[in-house]
């Protein structure tokens, strides 16, 4: 409802009101959740994300992230240039949030699904230090909203990853967690942990075939997640793992063009997975 001024209020249609909020900036959005109970549930619902980020695809914006000396991360976004390579540029960014702690990993800090951010082995000021074969598996952040949640530490025989995707079928995010991908054993090479209300909880996964451990950050394509593997501890990037999310099933694609683990990056080449050489900078389809 909205007074005008007038004699009678005017009512917007409440099939409307995701359609008028999803064309504000992410900051407005996050301040109108406190207007009302009823649009704090239509903002967090998760078609009202995916509607949001639809408009937004329209008009790019860049992602920052400033990590501060004490390792606190700023997240902040701004418009994408619409001539990047100009001279002179000026950007005006909008903070976010903030995160207060430190990263663990030497790899790739962040990945990106369905709008949210999955910052990778990052502890919270507050948590414990991290104890013999118990390690942090990383934060999972929702920038409209400025909240965060906190995955459970995962057991694993040495310092491992994870990675983040969303299965749109279902509407389900879920996190991949490297337990003993190199043992050939019986025992959950991988854990899962489905991103939902309640208490958080890993799940065992023994149906990866055997591997030496990754080798590059994931991405996520139409519902499944890829990364790059090193088969034999050869230190090359030799294997390209698939994990279907809604069925949580590994399949395994040798390949010959990558070479040393630091050189290769996988891209969303206009819907593809495709792979860039960053020492030859060279643009590779894979499929």
């Amino acid at each position: 409802m909205m007074n005008t001024g007038g004699e009678y209020p005017v009512y917007i249609p409440i099939d409307l009101i995701p359609e008028i909020l999803s064309r504000l900036p992410a900051k407005s959005v996050g301040r109108f959740r406190c207007v009302s109970k009823q649009w704090e549930s239509i903002l967090s619902r998760q078609d009202f994300t995916e509607l949001f980020f639809t408009r937004s695809s329209a008009r790019p914006r860049l992602l920052l992230i400033l990590q501060r000396s004490n390792g606190d991360l700023l997240f902040f976004s701004a418009p994408q240039p619409q001539n990047p390579y100009e001279t002179s540029l000026v950007v005006t960014a909008d903070y976010h949030m903030k995160l207060r702690g430190k990263i663990l990993s030497r790899y790739e800090i962040c990945s990106y699904a369905s709008g949210l951010i999955y910052v990778n082995e990052f502890v919270i000021s507050e948590d414990p230090a991290v104890c013999v074969n118990r390690f942090p598996m990383g934060v999972i952040c929702n920038l409209i909203k400025g909240q965060f949640v906190t995955l459970p530490y995962l057991c694993s025989y040495r310092h491992s990853t994870s990675f983040f995707g969303f299965d749109p079928i279902d509407n389900q995010f879920k996190v991949v967690g490297e337990a003993y991908p190199s043992f050939g054993d019986q025992r959950d090479k991988h854990k899962i942990l489905t991103l939902k209300t309640g208490k958080l909880r890993w799940r065992g996964n023994n149906h990866c075939p055997t591997y030496y451990k990754f080798t590059c950050d994931g991405i996520c394509i139409n519902g499944v997640l890829y990364y790059l593997a090193d088969a034999d501890g050869s230190e090359f990037s030799n294997l390209i793992v698939c994990f279907d999310i809604k069925s949580e099933e590994f399949k395994l694609i040798e390949v010959e063009c990558f070479k040393e683990q630091s050189a290769t990056r996988l891209i969303n080449y206009k819907g593809k997975l495709g792979g860039i050489d960053i020492s030859y900078d060279e643009l590779m389809p894979l499929c």
